[in-house]
């Protein structure tokens, strides 16, 4: 009985639905994998698809036994004679159909692996049970003026000195202080993948100070070590308690020392316990991040410095102030240049085994254009100390940024291993592969800061940045909204969704949003360029060269590539009216190495590069322009990727193919970019006279069309959604 039931369950081809019916469903859940975390989807979506799935099957096995396909269309199997059932030729075309959808599930598989990250997995140099997170210590001091500054100055030095170490991994006070004060020490270890947590207390009475630590093992929250120290307030003691605690959690945990562990260990890196608490303020106000506490640690820097001027610490601290205040725009290169180099080269004097001071040393190098040093510095760094999530930070932004986002992403995902709840990290992660050419995988790293931080603004410039590189101004306008609920004063929000309302057509939000910009930072880059883009996708040239030519003068900070675009003002200007002097020593003084023998190409310079070899070829310079034509092409052939037309270089390719005469080139090259989604700034780019050459080919005329009804299509959908808070100003004027 049983073996003629299986018999029949075998002609009814029940056995092979069943196996086409796996098969498909794992395809679909591969797709939705894929496509759910681009498309915003919720992650119940994808549990509610599997759970489809699982229902889905009894029902088709049923369909199986029940009915069967025939060439007048499905009936009942109790209804068909065995003369007239085709079972066996439909169980061969099922078994056909079997074959090709395996052939396409392991393509997919392949394909899927092959396309995963694109660096090799980074090998950890370090034992997993050498592992420790120092939680942020406890203050214990009465209630006086600095006293959690100083306990959290106590953690962040002990931090330092244990990651010294070269055996430890420690991580990242980052991620430390991310840690919900709720959880058990197991928890910690498994969410930091650590062996060990060192708890701390520390108490300042006077000219005393005592600091109480417990070494506590992960796995079973039992306590290996704990001892008290009672110690006079100076900073020698300070120096010395870190360094017995530093020395005893290496041997608990079996960490040899080196002959260079122990010259840090012996090293009290100042004496003076003024400037330590200075050092100390400082490091806890720059952490801040805002303008006016990156300013007040650089007085402490300073101070610092002035009360011990061996301090080598002090030195290199006050250059990363100072690098960070010009990231931010608080002050310009020339003023961080001009404290920097000279704290840069006493720190390095003072101690030259500071990896800290050569990482410096590399991101002063790299803003003033010096590449090739730069590398060198932070490689230096690094030798010194390969594991600093810090000095790999540093690093890795600069490789991303200097047009080699391959290269980052392993130096990166490294810094994360130190860092694992890191938004920032986990932001350049996400900016490096979208500049890899994986715009939809900053989506997912943009995802998982949210997980570890709701509040982040990372997470939400990560998917904004994503979707408009993916050329998805749709979806990106919701995040705009929700990154401005959170920073309702960064200018650069503002600015740009009123230039983005103009792009897709909508020049009624525009005056809204630029007028709140201007009002936050007339005087900043971003809203310069914004203003001067929207009035040049009006056609109101007249009012955009003036906004160029002040932005010039006043030499603004080059953001996103403000420069280039102001230059290229300069530069429509002189081919209009046939004076080139003007643009030309514009060029010159923004761009000097694009006019040496063989010019420099490089990621901020390749926009600038091909509107300079138009102009040179216009100003009687042929064989100028045809050589800074070939070198940039060869750049950008030798080092993007398909798929890289976004923010960076955008069509910079396909502007160099037109201008060197290669037109189909240039024509598929853009068919192929916008197939791939580009859409970056592309009234902009596409209205560059460096593409005349292609302007009137019906390609490129149905690029336009097919970018304009992409456009209004995104714009309908930006206009049906549902009114998302008071800084949404699509229906309403801004109070």
């Amino acid at each position: 009985m049983a073996t003629s039931f299986v018999q029949e369950l075998k002609r009814r081809n029940v056995f092979r639905v069943a196996i086409i019916y796996f098969v498909v469903s794992w395809l679909l859940m591969q797709v939705g994998d894929v496509m759910f975390p681009a498309l915003l989807l919720p992650d119940w979506t994808s549990r509610m698809l599997i759970a489809f799935l699982i229902l889905g099957m009894p029902i088709a096995l049923v369909f199986a036994w029940a009915y069967e396909v025939t060439p007048e269309g499905i009936k009942r199997t109790v209804d068909i004679t065995s003369d007239e059932s085709i079972t066996t030729t439909t169980g061969r075309r099922i078994d056909f159909l079997i074959i090709g959808i395996l052939v396409i599930a392991v393509a997919l598989l392949a394909l899927k692996i092959w396309t995963s990250p694109g660096s090799e997995p980074v090998e950890l140099a370090l034992d997993t049970e050498k592992s420790i997170a120092v939680l942020p210590f406890k203050n214990l001091s009465a209630n006086q003026e600095n006293a959690e500054f100083f306990a959290s100055g106590v953690h962040d030095e002990l931090l330092t000195l244990l990651s010294k170490i070269g055996e430890l991994k420690v991580i990242s006070r980052t991620s430390v202080e991310r840690i919900d004060p709720t959880l058990g020490t197991t928890a910690i270890g498994e969410l930091l993948s650590v062996a060990t947590v060192l708890e701390g207390q520390v108490q300042r009475a006077g000219n005393q100070l005592r600091i109480n630590v417990q070494l506590i093992r992960a796995a079973d929250d039992s306590h290996i070590w704990a001892n008290i120290y009672d110690r006079e307030l100076t900073a020698e003691n300070v120096f010395a308690v870190q360094s017995d605690i530093a020395r005893t959690i290496a041997a608990a945990l079996h960490a040899e020392l080196s002959g260079d562990d122990e010259i840090v260990l012996n090293t009290a890196p100042t004496r003076n316990f003024e400037a330590l608490e200075h050092y100390m303020l400082g490091q806890q106000l720059i952490e801040r991040g805002s303008f006016d506490a990156l300013f007040k640690a650089g007085q402490h820097f300073q101070q610092a410095t002035a009360l011990d001027p061996d301090y080598a610490e002090g030195w290199a601290a006050l250059a990363r102030a100072h690098n960070v205040m010009f990231k931010t725009g608080s002050i310009s290169l020339e003023e961080y240049v001009a404290v920097a180099r000279p704290a840069i080269a006493r720190a390095i004097e003072i101690n030259g085994h500071l990896a800290e001071a050569h990482s410096d040393l590399g991101s002063l190098l790299w803003q003033t254009g010096e590449i090739d040093a730069a590398e060198n510095s932070f490689r230096t760094a690094l030798a010194m100390n390969p594991d600093s999530s810090e000095n790999l930070f540093a690093y890795g932004s600069y490789l991303r940024f200097t047009g080699r986002p391959r290269d980052a992403l392993p130096v990166l995902e490294k810094a994360l291993t130190g860092d694992p709840l890191s938004a920032r990290i986990r932001f350049a992660i996400g900016k490096a592969e979208m500049f890899s050419g994986h715009p939809e995988r900053f989506v997912i790293q943009a995802r998982k800061i949210l997980e570890i931080d709701p509040s982040s603004v990372h997470g939400y410039v990560g998917y904004l940045q994503a979707y408009e590189d993916m050329g998805r101004l749709d979806l990106m306008w919701p995040w705009y909204i929700k990154a401005m609920d959170l920073d309702p004063d960064d200018h650069e929000l503002w600015a740009y969704l009123a230039y983005y309302s103009e792009l897709l057509g909508a020049s009624e939000w525009v005056d809204p949003y630029l007028s709140r910009a201007r009002e936050l930072a007339p005087g900043e880059p971003t809203v310069a360029v914004c203003r001067a883009y929207i009035f040049a996708i009006r056609g109101q040239t007249d009012e955009a060269l003036p906004i160029a030519r002040a932005s010039l003068t006043a030499g603004l900070a080059d953001r996103m590539s403000s420069m280039s675009v102001f230059l290229r003002f300069l530069r429509d200007e002189a081919l209009r009216s046939g004076q080139f002097d003007e643009a030309m020593a514009a060029y010159r003084e923004q761009h000097p190495e694009l006019f040496v023998d063989p010019p420099q190409i490089a990621m901020k310079n390749i926009f600038a590069a091909s509107d300079l070899a138009l102009l040179l070829r216009h100003s009687a310079k042929p064989k100028e322009a045809e050589v800074l034509i070939e070198t940039a092409i060869d750049w950008y052939e030798g080092s993007q990727f398909r798929g890289v037309h976004g923010n960076l270089t955008a069509i910079a390719d396909i502007q160099l193919f037109a201008l060197n005469g290669d037109t189909e080139k240039a024509l598929n090259a853009l068919v192929l970019a916008v197939a791939d989604g580009w859409a970056s700034d592309w009234r902009w780019h596409l209205s560059n006279p460096n593409l005349d050459s292609i302007r009137d080919a019906p390609k490129f005329l149905d690029t336009v069309a097919r970018l304009e009804y992409k456009m209004a299509t995104q714009l309908a959908v930006i206009k049906a959604l549902p009114d998302m808070g008071k800084l949404d100003l699509r229906f309403k004027e801004l109070n």
